[in-house]
């Protein structure tokens, strides 16, 4: 168990800078004031004066979850990805222990606060320079525009989906088709680029659909693949949503799922186990992508470390049932 000696070494301060942190005192800068909560945070210390403390660490910032369109409809059908509320419950947890109360908003008609977190892939270039224009510090959750240096939290899918093909493509299957989502997102691209590489690297031609998992049906997506006269010995999807859809399209004509073709997802969400069968997939940090998220926006209020920054999370590779 960590103690308050712990903390002050892990935050590089001293034993009683860390009690005036807990007891909310004045004289302490918010650059401190960081280090130790991380430290807190980093070594799990619960001493019983934490959460009086907390509860004294009084809100101090607000800051607008901008949402893109794509996840507002979604909510609005309440059928929140798995995904992203992970992400959103570890965002606002951690955003606590730092003051933040947080305020979901349109993407496209931010209201006023002190900072905001542009989460998913509708944003653009051009709305870039709108939340620059606003002075007020931002990041983007998710996704990443090339070129612009802003600070961003994404996940390695280059990497995850070049490991996942490879491990099809090392299992002798070499008809992999990748259903992918669209390509303007950081998070989808990357993913099918590592697909991709994998095909070509391996000396296969890549084959793959463009799928819209809210517009989309994925009977037609299926019925493209064998009007081809093709069907896949293995299908890689951008997304475990889109994998487990895969599945049951394939169930549904009596498709056998390892047997016959071999079903790989991606972001490995709390259902992906106990689905039928259960889902091989890569597994997303998503716990990680929120309580960075909101470290960074606290440091980025409290204008500490203002160099733009990209943190990138590599996958872990779960192996299930639904894939040889």
């Amino acid at each position: 168990m960590s103690t308050i000696k712990d903390v002050a070494k892990k935050a590089g301060v001293s034993t009683a800078t860390v009690s005036r942190v807990l007891n909310n005192a004045k004289n302490v800068s918010e650059k401190t004031k960081l280090k130790v909560w991380n430290a807190i945070e980093e070594l799990n210390y619960k001493p019983k004066i934490l959460a009086s403390a907390l509860a004294r660490h009084k809100e101090k910032f607000r800051v607008g979850i901008c949402e893109s369109k794509r996840l507002i409809d979604m909510e609005k059908e309440k059928v929140v990805p798995e995904f992203y509320s992970v992400i959103l419950t570890a965002l606002e947890k951690t955003g606590e222990a730092y003051g933040i109360r947080f305020c979901k908003m349109d993407l496209f008609n931010p209201n006023e606060c002190d900072g905001y977190i542009l989460v998913g892939g509708d944003t653009t270039k051009e709305l870039i320079k709108e939340y620059k224009s606003l002075k007020k510090p931002f990041l983007l959750l998710d996704h990443y525009i090339p070129g612009e240096k802003v600070d961003c939290i994404v996940t390695n899918g280059y990497d995850g989906a070049y490991f996942a093909t490879e491990y099809l493509i090392k299992k002798g299957l070499r008809k992999i088709y990748h259903i992918h989502g669209p390509l303007n997102s950081y998070g989808f691209k990357g993913r099918f680029d590592g697909y991709t590489s994998a095909m070509q690297e391996a000396g296969i031609l890549p084959k793959y659909y463009e799928y819209d998992d809210v517009k989309d049906n994925m009977s037609d997506v299926i019925d493209f693949m064998l009007r081809k006269n093709e069907m896949p010995e293995a299908i890689f999807a951008s997304n475990d949503i889109t994998a487990m859809r895969v599945i049951r399209e394939l169930k549904n004509r009596n498709i056998e799922v390892p047997k016959e073709v071999s079903v790989i997802g991606f972001d490995d969400i709390i259902s992906a186990e106990s689905f039928d069968p259960p889902l091989t997939t890569l597994k997303v940090f998503k716990d990680e992508m929120g309580s960075l998220a909101a470290k960074r926006i606290y440091e980025l209020l409290v204008g500490h470390d203002l160099h733009p920054v990209m943190m990138s999370l590599f996958t872990k590779f779960i192996k299930r049932k639904s894939s040889i």
